[in-house]
């Protein structure tokens, strides 16, 4: 096989605003600031990728404006930078030969079911409730008790939770929610507390799943070593673009865990991938992405889609399936710039 080209690289930041604030534990976002990464082969084919950091460090300290300096300015690369590279040069390879996204990494399905997102402090409508497989609620302290009262209104409602690790401790986490029969308690501790969660586990019945604790496969696989989790959600930007992902998903089949795709707010270029990642057989769980619709007015490429069984629609190919609109791309952007070795 004759080596790949070398591809040129350039970094565009851009801001898009949300159809509404998105509200967690570790903070708002209201404007999506996001970087792209296109990835040119000499041949003139181009591959994308996003890094889909979020404004502020709460859930990361690979914020944004981090990332766009360790893209555009050589400081060191965190994993969701690193891996919107590595996502930009996969798919300008796949490109190059045809093959899709979904094909290159052994999808199965052409749609996904999906998990609903409520934001912390909301609640869910009747039209969202009957038409969801699950609903997940952002949670903190303050505010999981009101579980009850969504439990006590919607007792056939598949219900997950997800706390954004902000428990203090594992003592903190109420012994009552087991008597809600959630599918899964997602990240109530701090990122780091492994201990804390392997705790936890020996205390609650309610399955555990890890986010914020998962940046790379070795993590997860530490993670696991320590007894911490029943489940993982599995985030491709976060862990270092699809193909680490994928190494995840591979990871957690074999350690019996439960895996699903989660999501980071991406715009249709980054949701494409995690889309097609979510298509493989190692996702048991819905995945928590939705359509673009959910999250803009307009995304920056043609929408990713719900077809009419209320499935997330895996897109075809070549390559992710998605380009960004250069008009938009251009009437969003606030930065451009190459990316540096």
């Amino acid at each position: 096989m004759s080596p790949e080209p070398s591809l040129g690289l350039t970094a565009f930041r851009v801001a898009l605003p949300l159809r509404e604030p998105h509200v967690a534990a570790h903070g708002v976002e209201t404007v999506r600031d996001v970087i792209l990464v296109r990835a040119r082969r000499p041949d003139g084919i181009d591959g994308w990728g996003e890094c889909p950091t979020l404004s502020g460090p709460g859930y990361s300290a690979e914020t944004t404006e981090v990332a766009w300096r360790s893209l555009t300015a050589g400081t060191a690369r965190g994993p969701m930078a690193s891996g919107a590279v590595a996502d930009a040069q996969l798919d300008a390879s796949l490109r190059a030969r045809g093959e899709s996204l979904a094909s290159f990494l052994g999808a199965t399905r052409a749609t996904v079911p999906m998990t609903r997102v409520v934001s912390l402090g909301r609640e869910p409508d009747a039209g969202l409730v009957a038409t969801c497989v699950a609903v997940k609620f952002k949670v903190d302290p303050a505010t999981i008790g009101r579980l009850r009262g969504v439990r006590d209104r919607h007792p056939g409602l598949v219900v997950m939770a997800d706390a954004n690790g902000s428990f203090g401790t594992a003592d903190e986490v109420p012994a009552w929610i087991d008597e809600l029969g959630l599918a899964l308690l997602e990240q109530p501790l701090a990122a780091g507390d492994l201990a804390g969660h392997a705790a936890l586990r020996g205390r609650l019945a309610t399955p555990i799943a890890l986010d914020e604790s998962i940046g790379s496969p070795s993590a997860l696989r530490m993670a696991i070593e320590a007894g911490a989790l029943d489940v993982v959600s599995v985030k491709p930007a976060r862990v270092g673009g699809v193909s680490a992902a994928r190494a995840c998903l591979d990871l957690a089949a074999r350690a019996g865990l439960g895996a699903f795709v989660g999501g980071m707010l991406e715009t249709g270029i980054g949701r494409a991938g995690a889309v097609a990642l979510a298509a493989t057989p190692g996702c048991t769980l819905p995945t928590d992405l939705g359509p673009s619709a959910r999250y803009f007015d307009r995304d920056l490429c043609a929408p990713i889609l719900v077809d009419a069984d209320g499935g997330l629609a895996v897109p075809g190919g070549p390559g992710i399936g998605r380009v960004p609109d250069m008009e938009l791309l251009a009437a969003w952007c606030t930065a451009e710039a190459p990316v540096t070795a």
